[in-house]
């Protein structure tokens, strides 16, 4: 519930930054988590899909 009334707040104050960490921090951990655990494609790396653009 408390999510949903951050991205609320990020909506009516049209913040794009926090919007941004909003994604980061939330939206991205509650999809890794819902990955961990499912069958893999031969052609995933088996690392952190992200980094590599983090990095750059």
């Amino acid at each position: 519930m408390l999510e949903l009334k951050k991205l609320e707040q990020i909506i009516t104050d049209q913040d794009g930054t926090e919007a941004l960490r909003f994604l980061n921090q939330v939206v991205y951990n509650k999809i890794a988590q819902g990955q961990q655990g499912r069958l893999k494609s031969h052609l995933d790396s088996g690392g952190d899909p992200v980094a590599g653009f983090k990095g750059r």
